[in-house]
């Protein structure tokens, strides 16, 4: 069935695709030293699939945040909470190096710290302090994620420190996957993908901010697009792809280049054992990562994250209760409303006949999670993502669902499915509670409208997103797009600038905390040293570990709202939101509470706002200042 087909046969269902986009962003045992410089062709990065990942207590999710989200500075002289590198060192469980993004945005403690790289010439840099900083310690710039400021003297960088790093520039590979040009019409004719030429100028401008705001030591980074030789799904292809990048084209990293089409999963792996920096992938597992060496960064939660947070949720909150939210009222034969809880498991487990080891990951991940507070899957079902496959399919996970008396679904799963199932679900009369676990684009407003509304109607859960913006030109992506512009350039970034944005936001922190002499190793220890920042409605809390290389580390409380009304995350207006309850208040892993759940309780739910509780994005470019358009970057002569 091809995609044209597919979309004539289910209407609006194929227009979820494009909301793959959102999902960078709305939206993956530690190795040692040796796994960053062994990387090539090394094979000794053999995590356990089956290991729980926080059975050692990775002391990164036990960080003390004060009432404003930030960590408390306790005085103790530096130290925050053991979330990265020494600063000294780079080995893992010591101080955030800089010692910066306390409680006021300034010094933990101690004072600002040398950092470790000390390219020749002794170009020595000192974060905290700086010619660009703004009032709480960090560099100047419209991300409230912005990392602390820094002091060079910019005299020496170090020249020609690293594979695609010389003393001027900085190469990037932009990685552009095969997307059928049908489907691509379809998105855009959705509103849900913007044209490669506006993607292309998206990028062009964020770089152009990027190296006017972050420290990049005297070097302008580039980027350099390259197709892909065959289908995401042609893992010959695939392999070539990731060598020609590698022996012919020599970038100091590869970032994700078009989010309608992710990179798979086989070019990642390709590119990390040949120990590239690589900005891509969403939602792996921890495993995934950490049998890899280290060079792989993302934003969303890794599977096991999502997994923890939600076992948590249910097991603190609705554990040993009736499925009070089930839909009796258009079925009430099934008796759910005074039914104990029973659990099902829905998950992806592949896509167009081939099975997925991530897949099995994450529904062990699950089980196991689950499993710490006594509960049991009744029903686990397993799917194969493929528009093309037989409506039978979903049939049969319904019908194992309703058949073994589910009452509360727990769905892993990706952002087309969901309709057919939903839709599918009342055709069989089956109205159960449906748990938002975050994955998949379940907790966005966008896509939920896309869903059966008799059965999302009966969705809450959780979410690792923020409260978004009422208006998206107050988005940072739409700001950060706007201040990269040359004078007399126009355009607004496109529909999906904030998702442009993501990792590049990401690319350039991790340039500007490894300091001057750049190198795969400086940029590594740069991004774990990275302080935690965030923790408030508007701005979740942000840092990586070894064992948990993505950003988020907090989630919220949500429920689907189907006659609300507002603005979606792309500021398109209609019925159906995502609700935040209690303020949008945030919870780390072992955080959550014991108090019932404040699903469908309207009092105090925030869906969207422009300044939220705890602040958003700070000003910078109010005032009307410009930058030259000769500038290549910020400390370039």
């Amino acid at each position: 069935m091809s995609a044209k087909e597919f979309f004539d046969r289910y209407g609006i269902s194929l227009a979820v695709l494009g909301v793959l986009a959102l999902v960078v962003v709305l939206l993956p045992g530690n190795a040692d030293d040796r796994s960053v410089e062994a990387g090539l062709g090394s094979s000794d990065f053999s995590a356990d699939p089956n290991a729980d990942p926080f059975a050692a207590g990775d002391p990164a999710l036990d960080v003390e945040t004060g009432v404003d989200g930030q960590p408390v500075d306790d005085g103790s002289g530096g130290d925050t909470g053991s979330t990265g590198g020494s600063a000294d060192t780079g080995s893992t469980g010591g101080q955030t190096g800089g010692q910066t993004g306390g409680s006021s945005g300034g010094n933990t403690g101690g004072g600002p710290a040398t950092n470790p790289n000390q390219p020749t010439g002794g170009a020595a840099v000192q974060f905290g302090t700086g010619p660009n900083c703004r009032p709480d310690g960090r560099q100047k710039g419209i991300s409230a994620y912005m990392p602390p400021c820094v002091a060079w003297n910019g005299t020496d960088n170090g020249g020609t420190t690293s594979r695609g790093v010389t003393k001027d520039t900085i190469t990037i590979v932009r990685y552009l996957p095969q997307l059928d040009e049908g489907t691509r019409a379809i998105l855009r004719g959705a509103d849900l993908s913007d044209s490669p030429e506006a993607i292309k100028d998206a990028y062009s401008k964020l770089f152009r901010y990027s190296n006017l705001h972050y420290e990049t030591y005297g070097r302008e980074v580039k980027f350099v697009d390259v197709a892909a030789s065959g289908a995401s799904e042609n893992e010959e292809a695939m392999r070539s792809d990731a060598l020609k990048i590698v022996n012919d084209i020599k970038p100091f990293a590869v970032i994700e280049g078009d989010s309608a089409a992710p990179m798979p999963t086989v070019l990642i792996r390709e590119l990390a054992l040949r120990n590239m920096l690589c900005l891509c992938g969403t939602s792996g597992t921890s495993a995934f990562y950490t049998e890899l060496p280290p060079v792989l960064f993302s934003s969303l939660p890794t599977a096991d994250e999502y997994a923890a947070h939600i076992a948590e949720y249910v097991g603190k909150k609705l554990k040993g209760k009736n499925a009070q939210f089930a839909g009796d009222e258009f079925n009430p034969t099934q008796g759910y409303n005074g039914t104990p809880r029973k659990y099902g498991l829905i998950y992806l487990n592949g896509a167009r006949g081939k099975v997925e080891p991530e897949g099995e990951r994450a529904r062990k991940a699950f089980v196991r999670e689950f499993a710490k507070y006594g509960i049991e899957f009744t029903e686990q079902v397993g799917y194969l993502y493929d528009p093309g496959r037989n409506a039978q399919d979903v049939t049969s996970i319904i019908a194992k669902m309703r058949g073994s008396g589910v009452t509360t679904i727990v769905p892993v799963w990706d952002p087309l499915y969901p309709i057919l199932i939903t839709n599918e679900a009342s055709n069989q009369q089956y109205f159960p509670e449906w748990l938002i676990v975050g994955t998949g684009l379940s907790d966005t407003t966008a896509a939920g409208r896309l869903y059966d509304q008799k059965q999302w109607q009966h969705a809450f859960g959780i979410s690792p997103l923020w409260v978004t913006w009422a208006t998206v030109p107050a988005s940072p992506g739409a700001r950060e797009y706007k201040h990269g512009r040359k004078a007399g350039e126009s355009g607004d970034g496109g529909i999906l600038i904030n998702i442009y944005r993501a990792r590049i936001e990401t690319l350039f922190r991790g340039i500007h905390m490894a300091g001057p002499n750049l190198t795969t190793d400086a940029y590594i220890r740069g991004q774990f040293n990275y302080p935690p920042t965030g923790g408030s409605p508007g701005i979740p809390l942000f840092f990586m570990t070894r064992q948990f290389p993505t950003e988020y580390k907090d989630f919220t409380e949500v429920w689907y709202d189907e006659a609300g009304q507002g603005p979606d995350e792309r500021g398109k207006q209609g019925p159906g939101r995502i609700l935040k309850a209690n303020g949008g208040k945030r919870y780390q892993i072992g955080q959550w509470t014991g108090d019932p759940s404040r699903a469908f309780d309207p009092n105090g739910t925030v869906h969207v706002s422009d300044n939220p509780a705890g602040g958003t994005h700070p000003p910078h470019e109010q005032d009307g200042h410009t930058h030259p358009d000769s500038q290549k970057c910020l400390s370039c002569k």
